[in-house]
């Protein structure tokens, strides 16, 4: 059954649908960067068992260049912390786009419910 929705309904749902498709993009966004820190913190963990004199080697670009373990962990520390703040950015976002959604949702019951169209 096809239903015409009055202008403004139009209007809110559509501003709604683009919610929707953004916020699960920012989740999807979440889950990589998650699993791109869980995986950091394993190598950490890994790089901090090692004795100090370990051979280490990094890759840049096409090429393994020798690092020392103290600089390894340093540069695994950093882009933990870059993730991290990443992180915390996309989570503030998330809630912001999720309360827009149910205040989208909330003012399309409101427009439904002065409509014409029967509760549903």
């Amino acid at each position: 059954m096809s239903v015409n929705l009055p202008p403004k309904a139009q209007n809110l749902l559509a501003q709604l649908q683009q919610q929707q498709a953004l916020y699960e993009n920012v989740v999807q966004q979440l889950t990589l960067y998650q699993a791109e820190l869980n995986e950091l913190k394993r190598v950490k963990s890994e790089l901090e068992k090692l004795p100090d004199d370990a051979e280490i080697f990094r890759n840049i670009g096409h090429v393994l260049v020798k690092t020392t373990k103290q600089e390894a962990i340093k540069d695994v520390e950093n882009k933990i912390e870059l993730l991290e703040i990443k992180l915390a950015s996309l989570k503030k976002q998330e809630e912001m786009i999720r309360k827009e959604i149910q205040r989208l949702k909330e003012e399309l019951n409101k427009v439904m419910g002065a409509g014409a169209i029967g509760g549903g």
